[in-house]
């Protein structure tokens, strides 16, 4: 990401198997609903947003459930913000990101950009995951949460991702406010340097008026 301004950022769509983590970066970049991928298949899609003022590109990682442990953590490392997902009819998906939350808070905090993301509303006759335990989750992680058919719509998909483009921004900026040790100990130094350049003009001025 950008160190001054917001001109790209890294996401990485994480979840179980079958959950609909590449169709949903289908859905949006292409606006097409595609049903049928090939599973545990890693992919890399950049794609760019024009707007007002300003041109973003995302680099978006779908990534495959299955991976070394080092991969996730190289993942996870890399991104600027998360989109965590699970399907609303899998229990095993909702277990499976409630693991992957526990990845993320290890490596990045309780302050990292993340979206939380219930998918396959649409078939809610096949739920298996409760209600409550979608807001347990999204309460546990202090993140926004969305439910969404990734099948039926848009406006699910542009939701979630719009809200995680505000979090990784407001992210930027908090970074680019709060002092850093670096940061701090530079401005320590030059207040040393001003204090000792102040007080050796005194010394001057005093000598002066002592000789006249």
């Amino acid at each position: 990401m950008s160190q001054r301004r917001f001109t790209n950022a890294k996401i990485v769509i994480l979840g179980g198997s079958g959950v609909g983590k590449t169709a949903f970066a289908v859905r949006y970049i292409t606006k097409r609903y595609i049903g049928d991928y090939a599973p545990n298949t890693e992919m890399l899609y950049s794609h760019r947003l024009v707007g007002s003022r300003d041109e973003l590109t995302l680099e978006i990682l779908d990534t495959a459930f299955q991976m070394p442990r080092e991969t996730l953590e190289k993942h996870v490392r890399w991104a600027d913000g998360f989109i965590l997902m699970y399907s609303v009819t899998s229990r095993h998906s909702y277990q499976d990101a409630c693991k992957l939350k526990e990845v993320l808070f290890q490596l990045r905090g309780a302050d990292m950009p993340v979206v939380l993301v219930s998918n396959k509303h649409d078939l809610l006759t096949a739920r298996a995951v409760t209600e409550d335990e979608c807001d347990n989750l999204a309460g546990e992680m202090d993140c926004p949460r969305f439910q969404i058919s990734v099948a039926e719509g848009q406006d699910g998909v542009n939701e979630a991702m719009e809200e995680l483009l505000v979090l990784i921004k407001r992210q930027l900026v908090k970074s680019l406010t709060t002092p850093t040790p670096d940061n701090v100990a530079g401005l320590e130094k030059k207040s040393r340097l001003y204090n000792m350049k102040k007080a050796f003009k005194k010394r001057i001025v005093r000598s002066r008026s002592d000789t006249f």
